[in-house]
């Protein structure tokens, strides 16, 4: 496949229904039905000259030269999955344009034709209008207009057909449950409650903006922090919608070019239930304005309270009540969100405001699954993570189409806890992010974590530095854009901008754990070892458990050869495995071999367990091996990282443990083999 290709195509998309309930009532069963979905799906779209571009497991994505081709496909394949044992599938086909990239598919119709398969029923095919069209007058087929039909992010209704051919089943209007909204049935009542809602919500922004700016003015700089919501009368289990809708107004706010800057989840989660005056909060933040609220849930009903201050002048710029039935949770955020833009006197783009009143879902349970799922992400343990990825998958059980929950998934493997090696997590999280973005092809999430995959794994720099180029671009205000863009320009050499991006992330998450340590790390890289050490031991004051930040603060006390401070700073860190391929005893051991005893340093590494070893970065081996002196070693282990798509091969270049033999022939060839020269 080309770099880059467009083609207009008949698309397929198929899914078997209830698969994943199937595989909990009988596994073996479940198995047998998936074989047989793949073993005829291979056989047949070939046949029909066809191509078979993302094969999901219990459902694909396919393209045709000819409509007609591709719903001879569709037919056959059904009438074939009503002999036993039989496949529940539905198939949804539409005409659209297709582009490329590299090996994964994207555009519009890759959309349309996932949500008109949404729609359908076991043994059903349905379609576009566009394929009606080309097949209106061919007597093979025989179809039925469903009605017409909004699609979820599109303005216009399309109208959905079903083919009635023998032995196929047409669903119902009444069992249509997919992501599309008729526009018949839309109530009269409900569109007077709607067009009232719209009214109210642009007077209070009016009667906001006039009280609050004609008479007294926004005098600060477009700098805010919203702190946590905080859950008044609610139990801690259901923290997470509070913490969930303030870092949906976060999001909201991020996303607006014109603010100068809006400060991350992970910096102002600290300031939850604090006893700090608003302009502690402010300095330490580095702030004009602050949002602050609460919420009460009671019988059903939403209560929230918020106010919007602007600090230096203790002036209340903006404050309403809200009161909403907890099945409107969904736009909470998005109304919130605008009457802050009409009080700091913000401008808006098109785009922004098209994105501002953009849900991702329109499943309110979907909704609270995915926000219970980043809320167990953020506490990044094992057992947290797995119980975020089991609440992301309830999500998508619920809403197929819900982009950012196959974004949180994706950060499960990503940000790896799971006890995989990179080569077994990252084709995970790859699947997951291309979902997302077949979806919703701008979500910055899903953007940002396919540029960290295309650089980490796939060593394609360039190409993810103008990815991270254009998500910067668009969300100037998302810091983990800016952290990995920073890393690729430390990477290629160029310090001065890689800091300064760090920085930048810094300035929008500056109580970060992360991000402090990232600083830090990225002093190290660039030979600033006096003023990474200051920054690492800052990083630890914030966040004395966050062990990465031993790990590289004991680096660079290596390389001004304090050793002791050193093998303190290691001594820290967990003997066994405390992250992806990294163990204390390893830093430990390399820290005694730099020291001069390289015979304790071997007694410190015969003490990792076959089962860690087996586990351990091969690069962090060819550390140990460098530093006793064992080049031949060190530089296999070296090749055997690369192999194995170490996360540690994009700094080869600027690691200076690596200095010894960074003249070695096979070191250079390795920098050319990642691209790195």
């Amino acid at each position: 496949m080309q770099n880059k290709t467009r083609r207009l195509a008949a698309i397929l998309f198929t899914d078997i229904v209830g698969s994943t309930a199937m595989m909990q009532k009988n596994e073996q069963d479940a198995m047998s039905v998936n074989k047989r979905y793949v073993t005829v799906l291979k056989e047949c779209v070939p046949q029909h000259r066809g191509e078979i571009l993302n094969d999901f497991g219990d459902g694909s994505l396919c393209c045709f030269g000819s409509t007609t081709e591709a719903l001879r496909c569709a037919l056959e394949m059904q009438q074939t999955f009503q002999i036993e044992p039989k496949v529940p599938l539905r198939i949804g086909l539409h005409v659209g344009e297709i582009f490329f990239e590299d090996d994964k598919v994207f555009g519009d119709g890759v959309n349309i034709a996932s949500r008109v398969q949404s729609l359908g029923i076991a043994n059903s095919i349905l379609f576009s209008s566009q394929i009606n069209t080309q097949i209106k007058n061919q007597r093979e087929f025989k179809s039925i207009s469903l009605g017409r039909f909004y699609f979820k992010n599109m303005d216009e209704p399309m109208e959905v057909f079903g083919l009635i051919n023998e032995g196929l089943e047409v669903p119902k209007k009444e069992e249509l449950t997919g992501k599309l909204k008729e526009v018949e049935n839309k109530s009269a009542i409900k569109k007077w409650i709607i067009t009232a809602a719209a009214i109210i919500l642009l007077a209070v922004s009016y009667y906001a903006y006039q009280a609050f700016f004609h008479t007294s003015g926004f005098s600060g700089e477009k700098t805010i922090a919203v702190l946590p919501f905080e859950n008044v009368a609610g139990p801690d289990s259901e923290e997470y919608i509070s913490d969930g809708i303030t870092q949906d107004i976060i999001s909201s706010l991020s996303k607006i070019s014109s603010l100068q800057k809006v400060i991350a989840w992970f910096s102002v989660r600290g300031f939850k239930k604090t006893t700090k005056s608003l302009q502690q909060i402010a300095d330490e933040l580095g702030v004009a304005a602050i949002l602050s609220g609460t919420i009460e849930k009671h019988k059903g009903i939403v209560h929230i309270i918020a106010e919007l201050v602007e600090v230096g002048t203790n002036k209340r710029l903006w404050g309403d009540d809200f009161e909403y039935d907890s099945k409107d949770i969904l736009s909470i955020q998005s109304k919130v969100a605008g009457e802050i833009i009409s009080a700091l006197k913000v401008k808006l783009t098109p785009e922004e405001k098209k994105n501002l009143t953009k849900n991702s879902t329109d499943n309110p349970e979907a909704y609270r699954l995915y926000r219970k799922g980043r809320w167990f992400w953020d506490k990044r343990s094992k057992e947290s993570y797995d119980s975020a990825e089991s609440n992301y998958k309830r999500a998508l059980e619920l809403d197929p189409d819900y982009a950012l929950a196959y974004a949180g998934l994706a950060d499960c493997y990503t940000f790896n806890q799971q006890g995989l090696s990179q080569i077994e997590a990252v084709p995970i999280a790859r699947d997951y992010t291309n979902q997302a973005l077949m979806l919703d092809s701008n979500l910055t999430e899903a953007r940002t974590t396919k540029a960290f995959i295309q650089s980490t794994f796939d060593y394609d720099w360039k190409g993810a530095m103008l990815a991270l180029q254009k998500v910067i671009s668009d969300d100037p205000n998302y810091p983990l854009a800016h952290v990995y863009y920073g890393n690729l320009l430390i990477n290629a050499g160029n310090s001065t901008a890689g800091i300064n991006e760090a920085k930048k992330a810094l300035a929008l998450d500056p109580l970060s754990s992360a991000f402090n340590m990232v600083l830090g790390r990225d002093y190290y890289y660039t030979h600033n070892y006096d003023q990474a050490i200051r920054q690492l031991q800052k990083s630890i004051i914030l966040a004395p458990n966050f062990k990465s930040a031993y790990g590289h603060l004991g680096n660079s006390f290596l390389q001004k050869k304090m050793y002791r401070e050193a093998i303190d700073a290691f001594s820290k860190l967990p003997s066994g495995m405390f992250d992806v391929g990294v163990t204390g005893t390893i830093l430990l051991s390399c820290a005694y071999s730099a020291s001069g005893d390289k015979r304790k340093a071997q007694k410190e590494f015969g003490k990792i367990s076959k089962e860690d070893y087996l586990k351990l970065d091969p690069c962090l081996i060819a550390r140990f091996y460098t530093s006793q002196g064992n080049f031949d070693e060190a530089l296999t282990q070296l090749e055997r990282g690369f192999t194995n798509h170490s996360i540690f091969i994009g700094v080869l270049k600027i690691e200076p443990v690596y200095d010894p033999i960074r003249n070695e022939p096979r070191f250079k060839a390795l920098l050319k083999k990642t691209n790195l020269e």
